[in-house]
C-alpha cells in the first residue's frame, strides 16, 4: 500500500514531521527521535530519547495499519501513552533567561517548527505556567510558556513594593522579543489576559498575530463586582456572611468556609472537583498576590486596586478570541460587553466549567482554540 512521502504526527511528546527514506520514516522533536519501519503487516516504530529522566532509552511498538490515516492515528495514540511522566508532571526541562530584573523561567516545544510561536501568560498575579497543557495543545506552532518573576522558578522580585504592571509588560516584552519572531499568538488566561492586554495597549500590536483571552481579569473593579454578584446567586447567606468577613477583616474559619464553597461553584463547578476547591481555600496567598492584589479573593487592596486595561481594548486589531466556564468567576455578561469592545472578536462559553476551565473540560477548551486558529488561517 503507497504511503505519502511525509506525514506529521501530532502527540504530547511533540509534533514530528516524518519524512520518507529508503522506505522508513524519520523524524525528531523535543529531544526525541522516531524511526518507523515496514514490518511483516504493519509497521515497527522506535522512539529513543537523548535526555536522562525520560524513560527507556528506545521504546518500539508494532504498528499494524489499514492506511496512512489508520497509521498515523495508531502512532499518536502510541507517543502519547509514551512517557505518562510528561503529562503527569512537570517536565524539568526548565531554561532561564537573563534580563536586568533577574532570570526568567521558561519552557519552550516544537521550537523547530517555522510556523507562529505560541506565548503563554499565566494567571495569578502570582501563578506560575503550565509547561504540560502546553504540550497537551498539540498545537503545530513552536510554544512558549514562561514563569512571571516572582513566579514559579523565576527568580524573587528584589523590591516587590515597587513592582508592578509596568514591569510585568516590559518582562513580557523582552520574552517576545527572545523568541526572535516576527509575531506570536498570546494565550492569557485570567491575569494573564489582562497582562497580554496592557501588552498590545502600551507596544501595541505589531508583533501579536492572534490573541486568546481565557476568563479575562481585566479591571480589577470589574473583577471585585463579578465576585459579588457570584455571591449573591449562591444561597444560604453567603452573600451576607462574606460581607461581614470583609467588613471586620476577618479571614478566619468563616471566610474560609464561604471561599470553599465559592470555589465549588466559580472556580471548578463539577462534582468531581469539589474536595479540589475546598481544599483551595485552606491555601495561603503567594507574596506577589498578596501585595499586588490583597489579603483576599474578593476585595483588591494592592497595588493593582486601580488596574484597568479594559478602555484599551478597543485598540486591539487582531483576531481575539474570548473564553469563559459557564459557571466562571468572570460572568458571561461582562464577556459579552468585552467581546463587544474588540472588533470581529469571538465568544466561546465552555458547558460545565468554572475558571479553570482547561483542567475541568481540557477537550473542550483545545477545540474553541484549534477551532479559532483555523478560521484565522493557522496550522494546527
Amino acid at each position: 500500500m503507497d504511503l505519502p512521502d511525509t506525514i506529521t504526527l501530532r502527540s504530547i511528546l511533540g509534533i514530528f514531521r516524518m519524512e520518507s527514506h529508503d522506505g522508513e520514516y524519520r523524524g525528531r522533536s523535543n529531544g526525541f527521535s522516531l524511526t518507523i519501519r515496514p514490518s511483516d503487516g504493519g509497521y515497527t516504530a522506535e522512539a529513543v530519547s537523548d535526555r536522562d529522566g525520560w524513560g527507556a532509552a528506545a521504546k518500539t511498538v508494532e504498528i499494524p495499519f489499514t492506511d496512512a490515516d489508520s497509521l498515523t492515528a495508531s502512532m499518536e495514540i502510541w507517543l502519547d501513552g509514551l512517557c505518562p511522566q510528561v503529562v503527569e508532571e512537570y517536565a524539568d526541562d526548565v531554561r532561564y533567561l537573563e534580563t536586568v530584573r533577574g532570570k526568567v523561567a521558561y519552557y519552550s516545544y516544537n521550537t523547530d517548527l517555522d510556523t507562529v510561536p505560541v506565548v503563554f501568560v499565566h494567571g495569578g498575579p502570582g501563578g506560575e505556567c503550565n509547561p504540560v497543557k502546553a504540550r497537551r495543545l498539540k498545537l503545530a506552532h513552536p510554544v512558549y510558556a514562561y514563569d512571571q518573576m516572582g513566579c514559579g522558578r523565576s527568580d524573587p522580585i528584589k523590591d516587590l513594593d515597587s513592582w508592578g504592571l509596568d514591569d510585568y509588560v516590559a518582562e513580557l516584552s523582552d520574552f517576545i522579543d527572545h523568541i526572535g519572531s516576527d509575531k506570536v499568538i498570546l494565550i492569557g488566561a485570567s491575569w494573564g489576559a489582562g497582562l497580554s492586554v496592557a501588552y498590545a495597549e502600551s507596544m501595541g500590536c505589531s508583533k501579536i498575530a492572534a490573541m486568546v483571552l481565557p476568563s479575562p481579569f481585566v479591571s480589577s473593579r470589574r473583577w471585585a463586582d463579578d465576585q459579588m454578584k457570584n455571591l449573591k446567586a449562591m444561597s444560604d447567606g453567603m452573600y451576607e456572611g462574606m460581607r461581614r468577613c470583609i467588613r471586620d477583616n476577618d479571614l478566619g474559619p468563616e471566610f474560609k468556609r464561604i471561599m470553599g464553597e465559592y470555589y465549588a461553584r466559580y472556580l471548578f463547578c463539577r462534582e468531581c472537583f469539589r474536595d479540589i476547591a475546598i481544599a483551595n481555600a485552606e491555601e495561603p496567598f503567594s507574596d506577589v498576590f498578596l501585595t499586588l492584589w490583597g489579603p483576599n479573593d474578593m476585595v483588591c487592596t494592592g497595588t493593582l486596586k486601580d488596574f484597568d486595561v479594559v478602555p484599551g481594548m478597543k485598540d486591539i486589531s487582531v483576531p481575539t478570541l474570548f473564553m469563559c466556564g459557564d459557571s466562571d468567576e468572570v460572568t458571561v455578561e461582562t464577556m459579552l460587553e468585552y467581546r463587544g469592545l474588540v472588533k470581529g472578536s469571538r465568544f466561546a462559553v465552555i458547558p460545565y466549567a468554572g475558571h479553570v476551565t482547561a483542567m475541568e473540560q481540557f477537550d473542550l477548551y483545545r477545540e474553541s482554540i484549534v477551532a479559532f486558529l483555523r478560521e484565522n488561517g493557522f496550522d494546527v
